[in-house]
This record gives C-alpha cells, structure tokens and sequence, in this order.
C-alpha cells in the first residue's frame, strides 16, 4: 500500500512540474532595457563598475576590523577591540581604568578578610566588635570598585562597537580616495589601467 502512494505522489510531482515548465520566452529573459542599458556600451560600463566595486570591497575587507572580531576581543580584555580598531589610546585607557578598578577592589577585599579572619579568632568582646567594624568598610569598598569595574567593563562593549563602526568608515573613505576612479590602480588582482 505504501508503495503505490509513494509511487502516485513521484508521478503527481513529475507531472507539476512538466505542467509548469511552459513555454520559455527568450526575447523577454534577454531584453536588457528592463535594466536600464540601451546598447551594449552601457552593458561594459555596468559590469566594469561592478568588477571596480569588488576589487575595492576586497581592499577593504582586508584592511577593515570585523565588529563580532572586536567585540569578542574587547570582552575577553577591555580595550583591545579599541586597540584592534587603531585607536591605541582608548583602548589603554580602558585596559588600565578596568585593571585599577579590578586590583583596588582586590586590595579592599583583602583587606576586608584580613580584619574578619581576626574576628573570628578574636575572644574578647571589644575585640570583635572592633575587628568586626574595621571589616566593613573594606568590603563596601571593594564592592563599589568591583561595580566600577563592571561599568567599565560595559562601557567598554559598548564603546568598542561604535569605535569599529567608526574605524570601517575611515578605511572604506581612504579606499575610495585612494583609488576609486583613477587612472592607473593597484589592488589584489594587480596594476589596472583605465583608458
């Protein structure tokens, strides 16, 4: 019984689509005015523009910083997406503004746990209180450098997207005025000439 339905839907396909192959028109598939071009000077210019376009996207993606590249950089290390994206000093910035916030939160903590180890082997009453009360300050304090940290770290992702953005336009702007529309070019195919 499977065998004959499987057998009636092949031969129910086979018919779709012998019914729906219909006459081909070559005249419209080949009518290049749909596309603007009234000779075929206008077709070599369209393709050469095409041609001069890739060349100068091949350019770029060479030169230009992927913002998933940077993105997954700068959450590993803060500022080297920024780094990656030629703006060295920002990314510095942020490298050095998280790791001081990250170490002066350590150095809170640290100090935190130095005072609540001699609370919990103080025996007298005064002592604990005392080693319990130098405890928390140090702890509020690498709490809010830790909170520090984590702003930065955000500003950081954030920052690093609109750096990329803004480096991929500089390099596509340097590529046109280095090469769009001249003469004699140089790019990965090799030297062009443009008569």
């Amino acid at each position: 019984m499977s065998r004959k339905i499987t057998l009636l839907l092949l031969l129910l396909l086979a018919y779709a689509a012998l019914a729906a192959q219909g006459e081909f028109d070559i005249r419209a598939f080949s009518d290049s005015t749909k596309y603007g071009w009234q000779d075929w000077r206008d077709r070599v210019a369209y393709r050469d523009d095409i041609l001069e376009r890739q060349q100068l996207l091949q350019m770029y993606e060479m030169e230009a910083s992927p913002i998933r590249t940077t993105i997954i950089k700068s959450l590993l290390i803060p500022g080297l997406g920024q780094m990656d994206s030629n703006a060295g000093t920002k990314g510095s910035i942020l490298l050095g503004s998280e790791l001081l916030a990250l170490g002066t939160a350590y150095l809170f903590w640290d100090r935190s746990q130095y005072y609540y180890h001699k609370y919990q082997q103080a025996t007298q009453v005064e002592e604990i209180e005392s080693y319990y009360n130098a405890a928390q300050n140090p702890r509020q304090y690498s709490l809010l450098f830790l909170g520090l940290g984590a702003v930065i770290w955000g500003y950081n992702v954030f920052d690093v997207i609109q750096t990329t953005d803004d480096y991929n336009v500089e390099v596509w702007q340097e590529i046109m005025d280095k090469y769009a529309r001249k003469k004699v070019t140089l790019g990965p195919q090799g030297i062009g000439v443009r008569f």
